[in-house]
């Protein structure tokens, strides 16, 4: 049996890699042409720096708005093991915020004006428990799209490294939710 010898190029973002390989079976996936590629992925999916920049100055006021959303869904909490759950996932967005306002200052040089200043009034829901476990659950999952599109303009190991603690922590977060949902009345 002949084995064909092929040469695939990939034309990535930053340059060229090259991929030889043997191959003795018909693979579609290896037609595709890559240089028209870019143009098929979701254009959401890739931003710029600056639009990446603006999202987080947006997230700083999300991380907001979920901590207060929180200790509401706390105090609706029926057992003290839910709501030491739900207090972590509260004070893990506490710190979500504090990262997410030094990443703005480093890229821009800006402080955040205070959340005081830029708070909404939100006051609590009539929603019941389980309505609100869930609402925070795709909340989360939300979320993790986000820092995914923000994780990718990242310039350096710094910030890179501090939007994917945020990003796994939503992920746990969920996985949290996923848990009180099920034990919900």
């Amino acid at each position: 049996m002949a084995i064909n010898k092929k040469v695939h190029i990939i034309i990535l973002q930053g340059g060229i890699k090259m991929y030889q390989g043997n191959y003795n079976m018909y693979n579609p996936y290896y037609d595709l042409n890559y240089r028209n590629m870019e143009s098929q992925i979701n254009n959401e999916e890739i931003i710029t720096l600056n639009q990446a920049i603006m999202l987080i100055n947006k997230s700083v006021q999300d991380e907001k708005n979920d901590e207060i959303f929180y200790d509401n869904l706390i105090e609706q909490a029926p057992t003290t093991k839910e709501k030491d759950i739900i207090k972590s996932i509260r004070d893990d967005e506490r710190k979500h915020n504090q990262i997410l306002r030094n990443l703005y200052y480093e890229f821009t040089g800006q402080t955040l004006a205070s959340q005081e200043e830029v708070m909404p009034n939100i006051s609590k829901n009539n929603m019941d428990y389980k309505t609100n476990l869930e609402n925070a659950l795709f909340g989360e999952l939300n979320a993790v799209v986000k820092y995914r599109r923000i994780l990718g303009t990242m310039p350096s190991g710094n910030s890179y490294t501090l939007l994917m603690s945020i990003m796994t922590d939503e992920l746990r977060h969920a996985s949290k939710y996923n848990f009180l949902i099920q034990n919900a009345k």
